[in-house]
C-alpha cells in the first residue's frame, strides 16, 4: 500500500470496495479493488487467485489492465487501470445509443473477445456492467471473476456462471457450452445498446428462461439490415449455428474494424477458439459434449427460484392458517353429498404448499396486470420440475368426477359472471406455466388427470362457443387466448409421446385431439368477417398438435392425419378456404387509403397461421418417418386441389410466395405437394409467375422474415422440379449462374448443401457449371466441417450431404480432371469428408483408435444418421473414392495401411453384418446396397493390384483379418447380393484366403457355422454362368484342401457330390466349356483324392465319372492336361479297389510322356509310377512304359523330369515282369553312363538330386536283386 494514495471510494459490491487512487510520485490514476479475506472459503480464495492469474497475462487495449496485486493481513488488493465510467450508466442515462456508436463498441467488444478466445479464455459474465469507459471513448472489458482458461483437453464446460439476462440457451438449460456462449452475451449487449432493453427481458425468472429458450427476438423497424443480420447470427439459439470465429470477423457490420493482436502461442496452448476445429478434434468435442450432457432437463436457475417461492409460500401459509382452514371447512360442507373431489394431497408438515406457490404466482401476475384490469394474454413461464422435490408430491386421494368447485367455476364463466373470470384467468396462466415447464411426465400427467385436464379445458372452449352471453363480456378475448395457451401447452407435453410412462395417456391424448379437431372445424367455419384472433390462436394450437403427432407412433399419427381426409374434413376444408379468402392487400396500391400498421399486422396474422398449419400437416419432419406416409396422403389431396384448373387455390398460393411472412410456409406446402404429384411439378414448370418468384428468392430480391430457411426450401423445390421434369424449366436457363454464388460464398451450411443439390441436378441435365476449383473446394470443406442443422428432407429422400457428394462426383469425374483429382486427394476437404462420413455412420469408438476385433455375433452398432447421408449419398461417396484412388492408387494404399485410419475403419464397418442389415432396412437401401459393397471391395482390391512392399501388405492383411472381412464377404454374398454381383467380393475373398491363413480359417469357420446358407450359395455359384466366379471358388476350395486338415473337407465333398450324391456338380464342372474351369476342377480333384476315400469309391461306382477324369488327359488345353495328370496320379496313389479300373489310364498317360510341357511329363511319369504296384504290369508293358521311362531318365532335358522317371522306375521294377524287361534293355549299363556323367561334373557344381536315385536303381537291378 505504500506505493499508492487512496483518494475516494467509487464503487461497492459483494466482492468488496473500489477506490480511486494515485500511484505515489506520479500522476498515474488507478483503481484499487479491496477484497476482504474474512468470511471467504478456501474455494473462493482459490477462484480469486485464478482471476488474478488470468488478468496478469492479458494485454489488450480493450481489456482492463491489471497493474499490480498484493495482499495485506485482511484483504487482497488488485490495482487496475482507472476508467471514466460504466457502459451501463450511459444506458441508464440515455436509454439507447445510435447505431454508428453501437458499431464502434461492437468492434471493440469483438476485438477483446477475439483476444481472449485466441488464448482459450472464456469470460462467462459479459454484461454492460462489466464494460468500462476509457479515455478517448474506447471501452474496456473487466471483471474476470467467472473467467476460465481452458486446457487443451477441455472442449466444453458445464458449470453455470453469469447473469441470467445475458445467458445463452445452452447455459440456462445446463447443457455443455463453449466460447459461443460469450458471443451470445455480446449479441444481448449490443441489442440492449441499440434498443434500450435486453432481447429477452422480464422480472420473472420463469418467464426469462422461457423467453430465452423459445421466443424469437423482436426486431425494431429502425435497425439496419446489416446490423440485424449481425445480431441474428449472434442470437441464434442453436450454438452450432451461431455466428462464430472465424466467420464473425468478416461480417460486414464489423469487417475491417477489429483489432487483432498477434502473439506467439505457447507450446501447450492448443487450438485457439478463433480457429475452426480440425475434424478429429470436432469429433472429440462432440463426444465430450454428449458425455457431459445432463440426463434430465433440470435447471439449477429455476430450482433456486422455486426454493425462494417455497420459502415465501411457507411464510404466507404460516400467517394465514386460520382463514385457510376455515375456507377448507366451507368447501368440505359444500362438497358433502356429492362425488368425492380429486384434490392435491399434501404432507402433514406442509399442507397445500404447491397450492401456495401457485397462489403466489397468481398474486404476482395480478400485481403486474394492475388492479381493475382484465389480464392480457400471458407469456408462457417455466416452473422447474424440481419443484416437486421441494413440495409435496401430487397424489390422487380418490378417483372420481371433476370437482364441484371446478363445475361451479365453469358455470360462473358461462353465465358471464366477472368473478368467475377473475378466478379462472390467473389459474389458466399458472396452468400454462406448469404444463410448459415440468418435464417429469408421471407426476405431471397425474396432476392433469386429477385436475380433469384436458377435458375441462376443451369443455370450456366448446361451451364458450355455444354461449352468446359470454361472448359479449369484455374479458372474453383474453379468456379465450389464455384458454388456448393452456390447451396448446397440454398438447406439447411429453407424456403424450412416452408410451411407457403412463398407461392411458395416449388414449386421453387421442380423444382430446379428436375433440379439438371437432371444435377447430366449427371455428374455421365461422364467417370470414368474424373476429380472427380465435381462429389464429386455435390454428397455432393445431400446429403444436401436429408436431406432437409427428413424434408419436405410426398408428396414432396415421389415424390423426387420415381423419383430416375423412371425419375431420371440415378442418382441412376450412384451411383451404381460408387461404383463398381475399385479405387486405400485401402492398397498398398508389392512391388507395393507407391502412394503419396494427390493423395490417392483425389482418396478416390469420393467413400466417393458416399457411403455418397447412405446412404442419404436409411437411414430413426430419428423422421422424413414422408419420411420413400419412402426411403424404394429405399432401396428395392438396396436390389434387392445386392441379384443378377451376380451383383458385394454386393462384392464391403462388401469389403469396413473395409475401414476407407467408413465403416460407407456402414454399413448404408446394414442396411437399410436388413430392407426391408429378402433374403439379409440370404445372409449376409452366407457371412464369411461380418460377419468377422462386428465382427472385434465390437472388435475395424478396424480403422475407426467414430468409435462410426460405432460400433453402426454394433451392430444394427447384431441385425437385428439375428432378421430376428431367429438364430445365422454361426461362430458367441462367439458374446455374444464380445458384453458384450461393454455393461458393454462403457461410450457412444448409444453404451450401441445398445449392449443391440443385447444381448437381442441373449438371445431370447437361448444364455447364462455371465453378472454380479453389472456391468449390473451400465451400465443400466448410459445409462438411461446420455443424449442420437439418431442417428439411432433400428431394427424393436424400440425405443432407447427398447433393454435395453427387456434385463433387460430377466435378471430379469429368474428362481431363486428373490434376484436379490429385489436388483433391491431398486436400483438407478429403480428410474432412471421411470424418463427416464416419460421424454420419456413428462409428463405434474414436476414429483414431484401432478398432476392436468384432465377431459375427457382435451387438448391433448404432444406426447411421440417414438424414445426413442416405444410401444414395453413400454410393456417391464411395464411387467418388473409387474414381479418386483409381487415379491415385498409392494414396489409397497409404490410407489403408495407416494404423487406425478413418478410411480403413469406415470401409470395414460398411461390410459388417449389422450395418448391412441397417442399410437394407433404410429407404432405398436395398437399391444402393450392391453399389456400396462392390465399391468397398474395389477399394480393398487396390493393395493386391499394386507392387506393394511385403510389410505394408502384411499390415493391411492383418487389419482386414482382425475385422473378419473374409467372413463378412461370404455372408454378404449369401444374404445381400444377387448372384450376378458376387464375382468381385468372391475374388477379394479368394485373394485374402490365398494370402493369409487366418482369413482362410475364417472362411471355413463361417461355412461350418452357417451351412444352411453358405453351402447352397457356393453350390449355385460353382454351377453358374460366370466362369471367373467359378474359377475363383475352385481355387479357394483347392487351397483349403491343400492347407487345412482333412476334417474341414466334408463340405467340399458335399459340394461336388450334390444333395443326391450323384456327383452331378462334379460332372458339370469336368465338362465345362471354359478351359480355366476344367483345369481348376481337375486340380481340385487331385488335392481331394489324396484324402477322400468317398471320392475314390465314387470314381469306381459312379458310371462314367472315371471316364470324365481320364478324358482330361487328352484335352487340347495344356493347363487341363497338367491338372488331369495330377489328379490321375493322386487317384493311382494307394488306389486300392480303384486300381484295376485305372488300367484305362495307361495309354493316355503314356502319350503324355511326350508332351512339350515338362510339368505335364513329370505328372505323367509320377502317375505311371503309382500304377505299377496296383497290378497293372501287363498294361504298362503293352504300352512300352518301361522303355519310355528309361529313355526319359537318361535323356530328358529337364532334371526334375529325369528324377521323377528314376523314382517311377524304382517303383515299377518291383513288378517281376517289368524288372526283367529293364534288365533286358541294359538299364544298368545306361544308368551307369548317366551316373558317370554326374561324377564328371566340376566339384563346384551341386550334384543333381537324380544321382542318388540313379545309383539306387543300378543297385536294385543287379542280379543279386533279381530274385
Amino acid at each position: 500500500m505504500e506505493k499508492y494514495h487512496v483518494l475516494e471510494m467509487i464503487g461497492e459490491g459483494s466482492f468488496g470496495r473500489v477506490y480511486k487512487g494515485r500511484r505515489k510520485y506520479s500522476a498515474q490514476v488507478v483503481a484499487l479493488k479491496f477484497i476482504p479475506k474474512l468470511g471467504r472459503s478456501e474455494k473462493e480464495l482459490r477462484n480469486l487467485q485464478r482471476e488474478i492469474e488470468i488478468m496478469r497475462g492479458l494485454r489488450h487495449p480493450n481489456i482492463v489492465h491489471m497493474l499490480d496485486s498484493f495482499e495485506t493481513d485482511k484483504e487482497v488488493v488488485v490495482v487496475t487501470d482507472y476508467a471514466e465510467g460504466e457502459l451501463f450508466q450511459i444506458l441508464e442515462d440515455d436509454g439507447k445509443l445510435p447505431e454508428d456508436q453501437v458499431q464502434v463498441i461492437a468492434a471493440q467488444l469483438v476485438s477483446a473477445l477475439y483476444y481472449l478466445h485466441s488464448h482459450r479464455i472464456l469470460h462467462r459474465d459479459m454484461k454492460p456492467q462489466n464494460i468500462l469507459l476509457a479515455k478517448g471513448g474506447g471501452i474496456k472489458l473487466c471483471d474476470f471473476g467467472f473467467a476460465r482458461a481452458m486446457s487443451t483437453n477441455t472442449m466444453v464446460l458445464t458449470s453455470i456462471k453469469g447473469t441470467p439476462l445475458y445467458m445463452s440457451p445452452e447455459l440456462v438449460e445446463e447443457r455443455p457450452y463453449d466460447h459461443t456462449a460469450d458471443l451470445w452475451s455480446v449479441g444481448c449487449i449490443l441489442y440492449e445498446l441499440a434498443v434500450g432493453t435486453p432481447p429477452f427481458y422480464t422480472t420473472s425468472i420463469f418467464q426469462l428462461v422461457s423467453l430465452i429458450l423459445k421466443d424469437p427476438v423482436r426486431w425494431p423497424p429502425t435497425i439496419s439490415p446489416c446490423f440485424k443480420n449481425f445480431l441474428q447470427g449472434l442470437l441464434t439459439k442453436d450454438p452450432r449455428q451461431r455466428l462464430s470465429w472465424p466467420d464473425l470477423l468478416h461480417h460486414p457490420f464489423i469487417a475491417g474494424r477489429v483489432t487483432i493482436l498477434t502473439e506467439p502461442a505457447g507450446p501447450d496452448l492448443g487450438t485457439p477458439f478463433t480457429s475452426r476445429l480440425p475434424p478429429e478434434l470436432q469429433v472429440l468435442k462432440d463426444q465430450q459434449a454428449h458425455r457431459l450432457a445432463p440426463k434430465g432437463k433440470r435447471s439449477r436457475i429455476l430450482r433456486q427460484a422455486c426454493k425462494r417461492m417455497a420459502e415465501e409460500a411457507k411464510q404466507k401459509k404460516h400467517h394465514n392458517t386460520g382463514p385457510a382452514l376455515e375456507q377448507e371447512d366451507r368447501t368440505s360442507k359444500v362438497a358433502s353429498g356429492t362425488a368425492p373431489r380429486p384434490r392435491l394431497k399434501a404432507t402433514p408438515q406442509e399442507p397445500g404448499l404447491l397450492t401456495g406457490i401457485l397462489a403466489s404466482e397468481v398474486k404476482s401476475s395480478w400485481a403486474e396486470w394492475g388492479a381493475g384490469e382484465a389480464p392480457p394474454a400471458p407469456r408462457e413461464s417455466w416452473i422447474a420440475q424440481d419443484c416437486e422435490r421441494a413440495f409435496p408430491e401430487l397424489k390422487p386421494e380418490v378417483e372420481g368426477q371433476r370437482s364441484l368447485d371446478a363445475v361451479d367455476l365453469e358455470n360462473e364463466i358461462l353465465k358471464g359472471v366477472l368473478e368467475g373470470a377473475s378466478r379462472i384467468l390467473p389459474a389458466l396462466r399458472v396452468l400454462s406455466s406448469l404444463l410448459s415447464s415440468c418435464s417429469d411426465s408421471l407426476p405431471l400427467y397425474s396432476f392433469c388427470r386429477e385436475a380433469g385436464l384436458p377435458g375441462l379445458l376443451l369443455s370450456l372452449l366448446r361451451r364458450s362457443q355455444e354461449s352468446t352471453s359470454i361472448q359479449q363480456q369484455c374479458w372474453y378475448g383474453t379468456f379465450l387466448r389464455d384458454l388456448m395457451a393452456v390447451i396448446q401447452a397440454y398438447f406439447a407435453c411429453t407424456f403424450n409421446l412416452e408410451r411407457s410412462q403412463t398407461g392411458d395417456s395416449l388414449q386421453v391424448f387421442q380423444e382430446a385431439a379428436n375433440i379439438f379437431l371437432d371444435l377447430l372445424g366449427k371455428i374455421l367455419a365461422q364467417p370470414d368477417d368474424s373476429e380472427q384472433t380465435l381462429r389464429r390462436d386455435s390454428l397455432m394450437c393445431f400446429t403444436v398438435l401436429c408436431e406432437a403427432m409427428d413424434g408419436n407412433s405410426r398408428t396414432i399419427s396415421k389415424a390423426f392425419y387420415s381423419s383430416l381426409l375423412t371425419t375431420q374434413r371440415a378442418v382441412l376444408d376450412g384451411l383451404l378456404h381460408g387461404l383463398t379468402v381475399p385479405q387486405l392487400p400485401f402492398h397498398t396500391p398508389p392512391g388507395a387509403p393507407q391502412v394503419s400498421q396494427p390493423l395490417r399486422e392483425q389482418s396478416e396474422d390469420l393467413p400466417g397461421a393458416i399457411s403455418l398449419a397447412l405446412a404442419a400437416i404436409c411437411t414430413p419432419p426430419v428423422g421422424l418417418p413414422d408419420c411420413w406416409e400419412a402426411k403424404e396422403q394429405v399432401s396428395r389431396h392438396l396436390a389434387n386441389q392445386l392441379t384443378e384448373d377451376s380451383n383458385p387455390l394454386r393462384s392464391s398460393l403462388i401469389s403469396g410466395l413473395e409475401h414476407p411472412i407467408l413465403c416460407l410456409h407456402l414454399l413448404k406446402v408446394l414442396y411437399s405437394c410436388c413430392h407426391v404429384s408429378e402433374r403439379l411439378c409440370c404445372l409449376l414448370g409452366q407457371e412464369p409467375l411461380a418460377l419468377g418468384s422462386l428465382l427472385k428468392l434465390v437472388q435475395s430480391k424478396v424480403k422475407v422474415v426467414d430468409w435462410e430457411e426460405s432460400t433453402e426450401v426454394t433451392l430444394y423445390l427447384l431441385s425437385l422440379l428439375v428432378l421430376r421434369l428431367q429438364d430445365l424449366p422454361s426461362g430458367m436457363e441462367k439458374l446455374g449462374t444464380e445458384v453458384a454464388p450461393v454455393f461458393t460464398h454462403s457461410h450457412v451450411v444448409s444453404l451450401v448443401s441445398a445449392a449443391a443439390c440443385l447444381l448437381g441436378q442441373l449438371g445431370q441435365q447437361g448444364v455447364t457449371l462455371d465453378l472454380q476449383p479453389t472456391e468449390w473446394m473451400a465451400a465443400a470443406t466448410h459445409a462438411l466441417s461446420a455443424p449442420a442443422e437439418v431442417r428439411l428432407t432433400p428431394p427424393g429422400g436424400c440425405g443432407f450431404y447427398d447433393g454435395l457428394l453427387i456434385l463433387l462426383l460430377q466435378l471430379l469425374t469429368q474428362p481431363g480432371k486428373g490434376d484436379l483429382i490429385r489436388d483433391v486427394a491431398g486436400s483438407e476437404m478429403w480428410t474432412v469428408l471421411w470424418h463427416r462420413f464416419a460421424m454420419a455412420l456413428r462409428l463405434p469408438g474414436e476414429a483414431s483408435a484401432p478398432e476392436e476385433e468384432p465377431s459375427l455375433s457382435s451387438p448391433q452398432s448404432p444406426e447411421p444418421d440417414w438424414t445426413l447421408i442416405s444410401p444414395q449419398g453413400m454410393a456417391a461417396l464411395l464411387s467418388l473414392a473409387v474414381a479418386t484412388f483409381a487415379q491415385e492408387p498409392q494414396l489409397c494404399l497409404s490410407h489403408l495401411s495407416e494404423r487406425g485410419s478413418i478410411l480403413m475403419s469406415t470401409l470395414k464397418h460398411l461390410l459388417s453384418p449389422s450395418f448391412l442389415h441397417q442399410l437394407g432396412q433404410a429407404p432405398q437401401g436395398c437399391e444402393f446396397l450392391p453399389v456400396v459393397v462392390l465399391s468397398v471391395c474395389q477399394l480393398f482390391c487396390f493393395p493386391f493390384a499394386l507392387d506393394v512392399d511385403a510389410d505394408l501388405l502384411d499390415g493391411v492383411l492383418a487389419d482386414l483379418t482382425a475385422s473378419e472381412v473374409t467372413a463378412h464377404l461370404l455372408q454378404v454374398c449369401c444374404h445381400r447380393l444377387p448372384l450376378t454381383q458376387v464375382e468381385l467380393p468372391i475374388s477379394l475373398l479368394t485373394r485374402l484366403a490365398l494370402t493369409d491363413p487366418t482369413s482362410l480359417n475364417q472362411f471355413v469357420n463361417t461355412v461350418a457355422a452357417f451351412p444352411r446358407t453358405t453351402i447352397p450359395f457356393l453350390s449355385v455359384a460353382l454351377l453358374g454362368d460366370q466362369p471367373l466366379l467359378t474359377s475363383d471358388l475352385l481355387s479357394l476350395l483347392a487351397h483349403t484342401i491343400r492347407v487345412l486338415s482333412p476334417s474341414h473337407l466334408s463340405f467340399i465333398q458335399e459340394l461336388l457330390a450334390g444333395s443326391d450324391e450323384s456327383y452331378r456338380p462334379l460332372r458339370s464342372l469336368l465338362g465345362h466349356p471354359e478351359n480355366s474351369v476344367r483345369a481348376r476342377t481337375y486340380g481340385l480333384l487331385g488335392h481331394l483324392l489324396q484324402h477322400s476315400m468317398a471320392l475314390r469309391g465314387a470314381l469306381q461306382s459312379q458310371a462314367g465319372l472315371l471316364n470324365l477324369l481320364l478324358l482330361g488327359l487328352g484335352d487340347k488345353d495344356p493347363a487341363v492336361r497338367r491338372s488331369a495328370s495330377f489328379a490321375v496320379g493322386n487317384a493311382a496313389y494307394q488306389a486300392g479297389p480303384l486300381g484295376p479300373a485305372l488300367a484305362a489310364a495307361v495309354p493316355g498317360m503314356t502319350q503324355l510322356l511326350g508332351d512339350p510341357q515338362a510339368g505335364i511329363r513329370r505328372n505323367a511319369v509320377s502317375a505311371l509310377g503309382n500304377l505299377g504296384p496296383e497290378g497293372l504290369g501287363e498294361e504298362l508293358l503293352h504300352c512300352q512304359v518301361p522303355q519310355r521311362l528309361l529313355e526319359m531318365a537318361c535323356g530328358d532335358p529337364q532334371p526334375n523330369v529325369k528324377e521323377a522317371a528314376l523314382v517311377a522306375l524304382r517303383s515299377l521294377r518291383q513288378e517281376p515282369c517289368i524288372h526283367q524287361v529293364l534288365v533286358s534293355l541294359g538299364a544298368s549299363e545306361k544308368l551307369a553312363l548317366l551316373s558317370l556323367g554326374n561324377q564328371l561334373l566340376p566339384h563346384s557344381s551341386p550334384r543333381p538330386a537324380s544321382a542318388k536315385h540313379c545309383r539306387k536303381l543300378i543297385h536294385l537291378l543287379r542280379p543279386s536283386h533279381s530274385t
